[in-house]
Formats: structure tokens, sequence, C-alpha cells
């Protein structure tokens, strides 16, 4: 009888032994979990600004005078070199006449001291003029050169006083103010117009101190504006200003938009999102995993086989900072760790485990 119990209870252990790990699992806690993988995300950075035109000008003339011609107005696209206001040139044009004339007189003079000066050298060398009356000559054809040259000068000024009557645009854009009218007496120093560089606006921001060395020329920057809400436009970072506002703790960054269409306008607001990297990998964990332990710091479930039984492990981690929908794990996590993401509310150290719809992998 006792041979005949033993023949039985061998197979019998062996059969709880094979079954053993089915029937953990089916006593097991359902549980989903998530396998942890280093990132070079860092967290999300947006911020706030508002347009402002890469060119603004106020513009005046160069000389005072009475405004004959005004040919734009608010709101007139102009390229560079266009015209824009003519002032009345009759006194100018009349100096410049007069100053011409006195430059042909000059110039006669100039010419007839040289055939002069050019005879005299000729009379010395034979003997028929003394040597300090051909100095002489020679000295008059010099200060004739001198006076010829002068008058040159003065009918440039002139010509270039002249030619200041009239006011053209210095770049292309939008012509956004206009002060005077014709018939109004324009001086220097007073803007007749304002103009408006349309083309490529900018956007400057303040960017937090300590995300400051995160921003460099490649980064890559999308901004947003209510003024169009379903476009995203690309931006590209022009300087950033290493002067911190000590009130604000705050650095400048400033953006360059493409405003081709001119859709955009200074003074409208958008909001910049900086896609930045970080320059280490960083190894991020849902905040779901993150459970509070009783001495205040935080703690994850991580997921084991173990004699082919899936069991949960409590872990100890210090964390960093938040990245989205994550935070980062300075301690305590690796890359490639399951960590439980759902289902970790009851769990006990050791206890089996079983997982259902897991992130991003196939169940196990």
């Amino acid at each position: 009888m006792e041979r005949l119990t033993r023949f039985w209870i061998h197979p019998m252990v062996g059969l709880l032994a094979a079954l053993a790990p089915a029937l953990a699992a089916a006593e097991a806690t359902p549980v989903t979990v998530q396998t942890i993988e280093a990132s070079r995300a860092a967290a999300p950075l947006v911020l706030s600004g508002s347009f402002t035109a890469r060119q603004r000008s106020d513009l005046s003339t160069s000389v005072a005078g009475l405004v004959q011609e005004l040919r734009v107005d608010i709101g007139d696209t102009v390229k560079t070199g266009d015209l824009l206001i003519r002032l009345d040139p009759e006194l100018a044009d009349l100096q410049l006449s007069r100053l011409r004339a006195a430059q042909a007189e000059a110039e006669a003079l100039r010419d007839e001291a040289r055939r002069q000066a050019e005879q005299a050298k000729v009379l010395a060398q034979s003997g028929d003029l003394s040597a300090s009356l051909a100095q002489t000559r020679i000295a008059e054809a010099a200060t004739s050169e001198a006076q010829s040259a002068s008058r040159q000068a003065e009918v440039r000024e002139q010509a270039a006083r002249v030619q200041r009557h009239e006011l053209r645009a210095p770049y292309a854009g939008v012509i956004t103010g206009r002060y005077t009218d014709t018939g109004e007496w324009a001086v220097p120093g007073t803007p007749v117009l304002e103009l408006v560089d349309l083309a490529s606006l900018r956007l400057d921001v303040q960017v937090p101190q300590a995300r400051f060395a995160d921003i460099g020329p490649d980064t890559t920057v999308t901004v947003r504006t209510p003024a169009l809400p379903d476009r995203k436009l690309d931006a590209t970072v022009e300087a950033t200003v290493p002067v911190s506002d000590p009130t604000a703790r705050t650095l400048r960054v400033r953006l360059v938009v493409d405003n081709a269409d001119r859709q955009l306008l200074p003074g409208m607001s958008a909001q910049a999102d900086f896609h930045v990297r970080s320059a280490d990998a960083l190894v991020l964990a849902p905040r779901d995993a993150l459970v509070r332990r009783p001495d205040g710091a935080f703690g994850v479930w991580v997921v084991n086989e173990e004699d082919g039984v899936l069991r949960a492990s409590a872990r100890r981690v210090r964390t960093g900072r938040t990245v989205g929908t994550d935070v980062e794990i300075r301690e305590g996590l690796s890359d490639g760790d399951r960590v439980v993401v759902r289902g970790n509310e009851g769990l006990s150290d050791g206890q089996a485990v079983r997982i259902v719809d897991r992130i991003g992998q196939p169940d196990a």
C-alpha cells in the first residue's frame, strides 16, 4: 500500500510544479506597463511675445522746402528707390545754373592760364622771358586750376542738394503714416512719412534663465498667432541676447518670421513653441507610474520575470523636471525597465502580476 501511495504522489508533485506558473498567472493582479526608453526630448517651452517690424523708419526730407508732389498715401506698398515726395526745386535749380556758369568761367580762365604758363616755359628757355616772370605765369596757372576745382565741387554740392529735393524709399515696405500734404513746408528732421518693412517680422520673447542654454541658432521654432489660428509659422532664431532682466530673471531671444504674404502685422500677439532637445539622453517615466512613498519620496513598481512568473518589485527613484506627460528619472531606472502605469495602487513587493493592454509592446 505504501509503495502504491508513493507511486501516485510523485506524479502529482511533478504535475503541481508544472502547473504552478499557470496557477500563479491566473491569480496574478492585472496591470498595464510601459517600457522605459531614454530620450533626448526636453521640456516643452512655449513663450509669448508681440511682432515688431524688422525695419521701421520715420522718413524726413534732407533739405527744407515746399512739398510740390506727394506720391504715396497710407497703405501704399513701395519698392526700394520709389519716389515718395518731391519738393519744389526751382530756387535750387537756379542756384545750380549760376554755379555752373561760374564753373565754365573758371575753366576758361584755367585753360588760358595753362596756355600762358606753357608759353612762358618756352620763352624762358630761349632767354626771351625772365625766369621770374615765367614762374609767375606757372603760379597763376596753378591758382586757376585750384579755382576751377573749387567751382566744380560747388556744382556737385548743389546738384546733390537739388537731388535731395526728392525723397525716395530706402527699402521696400508699406506706408503706415503720413504727416504732411502738398503745399506744406518740410523741414529736415521732422517726419513726413512712416515706412515699415512687413516682409520680415521679428518676435522678441523673454526666456527663463534656466532654459536659455537650451536655445541656439539651430533650434526649431513654431509660431502661432490668434490672427491666423489655423496656421503654424516657421521661425528662426536670429539672436540670443545674453543680458538678463534682473527683475524678471529672463533673457531675450529674437526670432525672425517670414511674412512674404503680409498677413501678419506689427503689434500682433503670438506664441513661440521651441522644440528644444537636451544634450544628454534622459530617462523618462510616465507620471502615472510614480507612487508617493510613506517617507515622501517617489517610487515605481518594476515588473520582472522570476521562474516564469511576472512579479512586481518596488523601486525608489529620484525625479527631475517634467517633460510633457513624463517625468525625468535621475536615479532608480534605466533604459528597458518595465514600470506599472495602471494597477499600481494596491501592489505589494513580490506580488505576481499579469500584463494586460501593455503600452507599445505585444502582450507577454
